[in-house]
Order: structure tokens, then C-alpha cells, then sequence
């Protein structure tokens, strides 16, 4: 998905909220301390990236026949739900914190995941691929907090094998997931053009919002601008290879019309960040 998957993991497993719940090095079951945890913004914030996973791993056995339609819808809506729920407590904590001003909030990437998770709740075009996204960050997310803040409950601190296990997984392959989510981010995008061509229903407003999405995304993240212009020239590559001019010539013209999009900038002008 993005490099934001840093920042929802800190937001969550940090002290982003006043109501904040450090994790306390006991032996045996806390009640007090579950109490605690469960009435905090981040247990909402946890729950919403616990909906997000069972939902995708649920709507994805769909897939393979198991469940039913009604089964699928349910899934479906619970995942996204979990996505407006989670980046809905983020984008209210950066608001807060901004002291309500929009501004900043507008290029708050939480803010962006946001929306998009919005439109397909609304929407509701059950494309599976814009979910795989979502469901790889709600895995690091659930692993974190629960690590941080559910195993001390029980009297599992950083030194006890399910922490070390989880911080190992999470350490390991965090970085990995989140180029990974870039990368399916960009074949969605692809996908759903594909069903605009074939004129499959509910499939314009979701291919539109999630081009906006996506141009976003390529001023927010190296990643995505990365694979798309990986993309760019494995299609010269297959233009060149074909060797039919009138074909070159309209992929030329493409690109052109890209990179004159590329050029309006919605939310961040990357061509002034500083590289280090």
C-alpha cells in the first residue's frame, strides 16, 4: 500500500492518543490493564485493522467457492468497514492534532486510504485485488498492537516467545509488505480499467476514484513511482518488439498525455522533496 503503514503503526502502537495505554510488565492476566486497553482510541483502531484482516481472508475463500454470495457481501463490507474505521481514527487523531485545520489533513495519507476505502464502501464494486492492500497492512498492524499492548495483559512481555516470534515477523518482512501493496495497488488499477473496457457494471466512478487514488499515491510514495515507471518501460520494450508504427506512435501520444497529468500536482509536489 504505501510507506503510511509506518505511520498507522506508530499511530497505533505509539502514544498518538491522550488515552493511551502503556504496556506493563506483570505476570499473569491484568484485568484492570484490559479494561483499560479496550477504552482507548487505539483498541477502535485495533479492532477496524481486525475487521480488515478477517474480512479479506474471509472475502478471498470466496474465491475459491467457500461461502456464498451473501457470505462474500458480508466479508466484503466488514473489510472495508475495518478500513474506514482504522484510517477514520487516524485522520481524527492528525486533525486533532493539527488543531483542525484541513489543510495538512488533505495531504495526510491516512486521510487517502481513507477516502478510497470509503468510495468501495460505498460503491461496493467487490473487486478483490483493492483489498489485498489493506489486508497485508492490517496483518503487521494487528501483529504490532498485539505485541505492544495484548500480550502484556497476560503477562507476556518483550522477552517472552510470542513477542520476540511477532517482532521477528514484523522486523523481517514489514518493509517487504509495503512494497508489495504498492505494487498491487498499481495492478488494481489495471484491473479495474479492464472491467471499464468490458463494460462490467459499477465499474466507471470505482475506476475514477481509484485513478485519483493513485496519482496520489504516485506524488506520496517512491514505491509506486518506481513500479510505474518500471512499467513504462516494459511496455516500450513490447511496443518496440511489435514493430508496428501506427501502435508505437499511440503509445507515444499515452505517454505524453501522462506526463502532462503527472505534471498537476493534488496534494504534494515530490519533484521539491529533498533526496537524501
Amino acid at each position: 500500500m504505501s510507506e503510511s503503514i509506518k505511520t498507522s503503526k506508530t499511530n497505533a502502537s505509539g502514544a498518538t492518543a491522550g488515552s493511551s495505554v502503556p504496556p506493563v510488565k506483570k505476570a499473569g492476566f491484568n484485568q484492570g490493564q484490559l479494561v483499560a486497553t479496550v477504552q482507548t482510541l487505539q483498541f477502535g483502531w485495533f479492532i477496524g485493522q481486525f475487521f480488515t484482516l478477517i474480512g479479506t481472508l474471509f472475502y478471498s475463500l470466496t474465491y475459491f467457492k467457500i461461502g456464498g454470495a451473501k457470505a462474500a457481501t458480508f466479508w466484503y463490507i466488514l473489510a472495508l468497514f475495518g478500513v474506514v474505521q482504522s484510517f477514520g481514527i487516524l485522520t481524527f487523531q492528525n486533525l486533532k492534532k493539527s488543531g483542525f485545520k484541513i489543510g495538512p489533513i488533505t495531504k495526510d495519507e491516512n486521510t487517502h486510504y481513507l477516502a478510497i476505502g470509503l468510495v468501495f464502501l460505498i460503491l461496493r464494486p467487490y473487486v478483490w485485488i483493492q483489498l489485498i492492500p489493506f489486508g497485508l497492512f492490517s496483518i503487521f498492524h494487528v501483529l504490532a498492537y498485539t505485541e505492544s499492548y495484548l500480550l502484556p495483559i497476560f503477562g507476556l512481555d518483550s522477552s517472552s516467545a510470542p513477542s520476540k516470534t511477532i517482532v521477528a515477523i514484523t522486523s523481517k518482512y514489514n518493509s517487504t509488505s509495503i512494497q508489495v501493496a504498492s505494487l498491487i495497488e498499481i495492478y488494481g488499477l489495471g484491473w479495474l480499467l479492464i472491467r471499464l473496457l468490458t463494460f462490467r457494471k459499477n465499474s466507471l466512478l470505482p475506476f475514477i476514484a481509484y485513478l485519483v487514488f493513485i496519482k496520489i499515491r504516485f506524488e506520496h510514495s517512491q514505491f509506486t513511482r518506481n513500479y510505474l515507471k518500471s512499467a513504462e518501460i516494459h511496455t516500450d520494450d513490447f511496443v518496440n518488439k511489435l514493430q508496428v508504427p501506427a501502435v508505437k506512435q499511440v503509445w507515444v501520444n499515452v505517454k505524453e498525455a501522462l506526463r502532462r497529468i503527472g505534471g498537476i500536482y493534488l496534494v504534494n509536489n515530490y519533484t521539491k522533496e529533498k533526496t537524501t
